[in-house]
């Protein structure tokens, strides 16, 4: 982004080190967020009657699924990329690529089905137990790795935050899963659940044309090795599948 070059041209490098170092930290944590809304979210789908609470039940993989869709994007568009080029990690961000195959196939998977479906449940509580080993390693292993390296984190920051913005509907505003403290609380099974059914038509055209192209982009730029300017260019598909879907 030019007005991101050019301030960054003319403050002093002490100023430059800690705007970098701010938007390391912001992006490091909004990944670290999203861990936790899905560890949060799995807690709470253990809790359910899995032979009853149905709505509930699809109120949260759904919320799961949609905010697993935008994190693979962002970092298989933008942050593995980087990181390829900044790190001399390459099994580490290959181990890290082939992992979110899976998770891909267990999000197409779970999108077909219902909570009366056999092994709904079942698929679901894989996915998660697979995703928690999954940050495990990339909090453990990856993110240390990326606080000590150099990258233009300014840039990569803007474009992740613009990215977010376009891959999150402006509805999902509300917390399906809950903390328990909200006005009657005592339906929430049946609040996030009409929720959930009043966007979900509208959403999944953009979510599935989203998801494929962020695999495509994450691909194509892992083979390249240029960073997250190839990404960039493997977005204006991403676009054009959104508008004609919607």
């Amino acid at each position: 982004m030019p007005s991101t070059t050019s301030s960054a041209s003319t403050r002093s490098p002490r100023a430059n080190s800690r705007a970098a170092a701010a938007a390391r930290t912001e992006i490091l944590q909004q990944l670290k967020d999203d861990h936790k809304s899905v560890k949060k979210a799995y807690r709470e789908f253990k809790k359910l009657d899995h032979s009853q609470d149905h709505e509930a039940m699809q109120a949260i993989v759904e919320q799961v699924l949609d905010e697993l869709t935008v994190h693979a994007a962002l970092e298989e568009e933008f942050l593995y990329p980087a990181a390829r080029a900044a790190l001399s990690e390459d099994d580490l961000i290959d181990e890290a690529e082939v992992e979110h195959e899976s998770v891909h196939t267990f999000i197409n998977q779970l999108r077909e089905m219902s909570p009366g479906d056999d092994k709904y449940s079942a698929r679901f509580t894989v996915l998660c137990e697979y995703v928690q080993h999954h940050v495990k390693e990339e909090e453990g292993e990856m993110f240390p790795k990326l606080e000590k390296a150099r990258m233009d984190w300014e840039s990569l920051a803007a474009e992740m935050t613009e990215r977010r913005a376009e891959l999150t509907p402006e509805d999902e505003d509300a917390d399906p899963v809950g903390d328990g403290d909200d006005e009657g609380a005592e339906d929430g099974a049946s609040a996030p659940a009409r929720k959930t059914a009043s966007k979900t038509a509208s959403k999944s055209a953009s979510k599935s044309a989203s998801k494929s192209a962020s695999k495509t982009a994450g691909k194509s730029a892992s083979k390249t090795g240029n960073g997250h300017g190839q990404a960039a260019r493997a977005r204006k598909p991403a676009a054009a599948a959104r508008s004609q879907a919607e």
